[in-house]
């Protein structure tokens, strides 16, 4: 289905900051100098404020909730394992990058025990959802295995082993990565399902309870897929396993040429046969639950594209013409569809109507924006001569993160900017689903390509 895109961003790279449009073509000082810049926010904004503060010595693992000005709150001992895992992946790249910074090492391996002795089913295999610091299971979590943090635990782990070539990393990292073959990965048309019991087997629609993720049962979303290619990736990186090739192929070639529409966005969910998920508006029920299902998250469509990039390079198909071209689209239709023309940044969320698209969710989240700048970025390493002009759609990008996002009182970043909501200053620095792992996955992207020769 085609879409008409509304006329208020057809002249996106005409409306960015008057300061920014004489860097277009950038000069090789200026970019090194904004390397200097980026590297200095990373550790004084993003780094510092998180490590050592989050790790727990006495438990292990690392605690989750804190507040605005870094106090911890006193519900933080409860972990989970998505939290737990990137903090693993996110604190082992920040010393294979900064060796020097040897106790980053020492946070990873905090991290990794955790996983390995608390977080672990040694009866059924496979990670708990949620357990509390002591690693008792909670009871929200005993029958709920969701293939989303199954996956980024191989990721976090595959990680900390090529730094720390700690054998049982790589172990637990290959028990897990064989546990979703067995349990999640669908023999019959391939993908992996998202929710699962804490045996390993799927939840299916006639097992749906009410809501949007009782509706999920069955399905295979976008999310958890992207980052089951992810995790796939870094474990092909130090276990090139015929197996786990296998299964990076199948899930590269399904996101780009399945979840990824022609037009040039992610479709969302689908069911075990590949047929597009998209249920009829309930027009009764509240708005979230109209477009829940079918929208577009500008977020994971930039994030993708770079995934994809990352993934193709890996497998040794880093030249291919479909896979730039697709990720370019993801690029390109976020921008003319999700792009805030007035203060820059990728919006949340936008769905398709008869006048065109528009934005449902105009907050701009952490992740979101700087998934986006890495991938402006890339974009303009791969097309810098591109009429969109990505390195001034970066350059604005990053002005905005700087203006809007970061606490330059107490440090670290905002859940979401503040330009479209503000409130978002009372809010914790971070949760269970808030870590280091995009702003610091994005931050160090960036770097590496602005000192790029």
């Amino acid at each position: 289905m085609k879409y008409t895109i509304s006329t208020r961003v057809i002249t996106i790279v005409l409306v960015v900051a008057g300061s920014l449009l004489a860097c277009s073509t950038p000069d090789r000082s200026g970019q090194l100098n904004l390397a200097d810049q980026l590297e200095e926010s990373l550790f004084e904004y993003i780094l510092n404020p998180w490590y050592p503060l989050v790790i727990d010595s006495v438990y292990g693992g690392y605690h989750s909730n804190f507040t605005r000005s870094w106090s911890r709150d006193e519900d933080s001992g409860d972990r989970a394992l998505v939290q737990q895992a990137r903090h693993v992946w996110a604190t082992s790249l920040v010393y294979e990058k900064y060796p020097e910074k040897g106790m980053y090492l020492d946070y990873a391996a905090n991290g990794f025990r955790f996983l390995r002795d608390l977080m672990w089913d040694e009866e059924f295999g496979g990670f708990h959802a949620y357990c509390t610091k002591e690693g008792e299971v909670l009871e929200r979590s005993i029958n709920d295995k969701r293939i989303y943090g199954q996956a980024f635990a191989v990721y976090g782990l595959s990680q900390y082993y090529k730094v720390s070539k700690d054998p049982e990393a790589l172990d637990l990292a290959k028990e897990g990565f064989l546990w979703m073959e067995e349990y999640a990965h669908d023999k019959e048309y391939g993908g992996y399902f998202e929710l699962l019991r804490r045996d390993g087997s799927p939840v299916l629609p006639e097992d749906a309870g009410e809501g949007p993720e009782g509706g999920m049962a069955g399905l295979k979303d976008y999310n958890s897929s992207i980052h089951i290619m992810e995790a796939f990736t870094e474990l092909y990186l130090v276990w090139p396993d015929d197996l786990v090739r296998l299964r990076l192929e199948e899930m590269f070639l399904l996101i780009r040429d399945t979840f990824v529409h022609p037009d040039g966005y992610l479709k969302l969910y689908f069911q075990a046969d590949w047929t597009h998920f998209s249920p009829e508006p309930d027009l009764d029920g509240p708005e979230r639950m109209t477009w829940f299902f079918d929208h577009f998250t500008y977020g994971h469509d930039v994030e993708t594209a770079f995934l994809l990039l990352e993934t193709a390079h890996v497998l040794g198909w880093g030249e291919d013409e479909k896979t730039h071209q697709t990720a370019k689209q993801l690029v390109d239709h976020s921008l003319a569809s999700g792009w805030d023309t007035i203060a820059g940044g990728f919006f949340d969320a936008g769905v398709a109507g008869e006048e065109g698209i528009r934005i449902v969710n105009n907050h701009k989240s952490w992740w979101g924006l700087v998934e986006g700048m890495n991938a402006l970025l890339l974009m303009h390493t791969l097309y810098p001569e591109d009429p969109q002009d990505y390195y001034t759609l970066f350059l604005n990008s990053w002005e905005h993160i700087d203006a809007y996002l970061i606490d330059k009182t107490y440090g670290g970043w905002y859940n979401n900017a503040t330009d479209t909501y503000p409130e978002t200053v009372d809010q914790g620095k971070s949760h269970i689903w808030k870590t280091s792992y995009h702003n610091a996955r994005g931050m160090l992207n960036c770097i590496k390509m602005l000192r790029m020769k």
